[in-house]
């Protein structure tokens, strides 16, 4: 199986993928796979190519139903403390050229809930958030990528999903390769039926690890206490 992630990149678009190394003793390391950034044509042939494949993309794929200013799921992201990620046009491209692989709808009238066992085989592509599949993972809102105690906990992070980085260096990596390999992170647990979504089915949902998505991600307790000087006034 194929779990790939793709984000928006500077114009471009960032592929990425995890593969599952069986070894005698657990656990399970997922190999990563980076790609070259490219464009949305680049990219869904790369992905329509691939068999047994399961692609998490982090942006829109729908916009708001109705005329609507926005989607449910970016207001219950935001809700959550998670930034909501902007459409571009390489990521609509992409949106349309993978038309043909289902993308997952829960159906109902729930706004939030778990991803049903199996899913993946009936709808092998699904929306998620970068920044959402790390608080997802962590149970907490994650400092900014600005931030390097931000950057430090997302590769601690990637660590302790047992995500080997073969061609390199996770530390090495640009900041686009390591949203793109947490989405094809979510493409695992989504394909394993570890995953839950929030937002309105019939406009797009959302989709992050986790058997459920906490109320809010809490910031307490992320940031260690610093002292900041008081600048002197005139």
């Amino acid at each position: 199986m194929h779990y790939c992630g793709v984000v928006a990149a500077q114009g471009s678009l960032q592929l990425a993928m995890l593969e599952e190394v069986r070894t005698p003793e657990p656990p399970v390391r997922l190999s990563a796979l980076f790609y070259e950034p490219g464009s949305a044509e680049d990219v869904a042939r790369e992905l329509l190519k691939l068999s047994d494949v399961v692609i998490g993309i982090g942006a829109p794929l729908a916009g708001p139903r109705n005329g609507r200013p926005g989607r449910d799921c970016d207001a219950l992201l935001l809700r959550r403390g998670v930034a909501p990620q902007a459409a571009t046009q390489e990521t609509r491209s992409l949106a349309d050229l993978l038309r043909e692989l289902p993308a997952f709808a829960p159906g109902g009238e729930e706004r939030t809930g778990q991803v049903d066992e199996g899913a993946y085989r009936r709808s092998p592509l699904f929306e998620t958030n970068a920044d959402g599949v790390f608080c997802a993972l962590q149970a907490r809102r994650l400092p900014a990528k600005r931030h390097p105690l931000g950057v430090s906990m997302r590769m601690e992070e990637l660590a302790g999903d047992h995500v080997i980085d073969d061609g390199g260096d996770l530390w090495h990596r640009r900041i686009e390769e390591i949203d793109a390999i947490v989405c094809a992170l979510c493409a695992h647990r989504y394909a394993v039926g570890h995953a839950s979504w929030l937002g309105d089915p019939e406009e797009g949902v959302v989709v992050l690890p986790g058997a459920s998505i906490p109320s809010e991600f809490t910031r307490r307790g992320v940031m260690p206490p610093v002292e900041r000087l008081h600048l002197s006034r005139a």
